[in-house]
């Protein structure tokens, strides 16, 4: 099912609304200002998703962000929040998966050793986007930020 067109003040209508990555690709690229700059947004999300989608089995990813939103400003990022259909698997996950898990998800106050430095916050696909994990029970303290407490609506992907 498409995404709904864009509201008057160029959000999408309240609400978590499913769809595919055709879908996202028609509304959120196609019909809005800065193809170009969509198109690389567009393509991190995908291999983004794809990237998830080997660590995690099934599941489900909230989009938001400046991506979601039809304005004249430049998007400069999206945001992903990853819902995990089994916390169990999850949990158990270990070794090099567990690392790349780490490395898909927004990191903050990070130390590097050698040379050692601080980072504020380290992203997933070049700074592209950020990625969340929603832990469960959480899942509606995601929503209302999602939505801006109700006043716009985001896409929902199942994989």
């Amino acid at each position: 099912m498409p995404l709904p067109h864009w509201t008057p003040k160029g959000v999408l209508p309240p609400g978590r609304l499913p769809a595919d990555l055709a879908d996202i690709y028609e509304r959120l690229v196609f019909d809005a200002p800065y193809q170009n700059e969509r198109e690389i947004l567009f393509s991190a999300l995908n291999s983004y998703l794809g990237a998830v989608a080997r660590i995690i089995p099934t599941g489900r990813a909230w989009v938001g962000g400046a991506f979601v939103e039809r304005s004249e400003l430049v998007p400069s990022g999206l945001d992903v929040v990853l819902i995990p259909d089994d916390w169990g698997s999850l949990k158990r996950t270990t070794g090099p998966a567990r690392d790349s898990l780490y490395g898909l998800l927004t990191l903050r106050g990070v130390i590097v050793g050698q040379p050692a430095m601080y980072l504020d916050q380290v992203q997933p696909v070049g700074g592209l986007l950020d990625g969340f994990l929603c832990f469960p029970g959480d899942e509606e303290v995601w929503a209302r930020t999602w939505s801006a407490h109700g006043r716009r609506g985001f896409p929902e992907v199942v994989w």
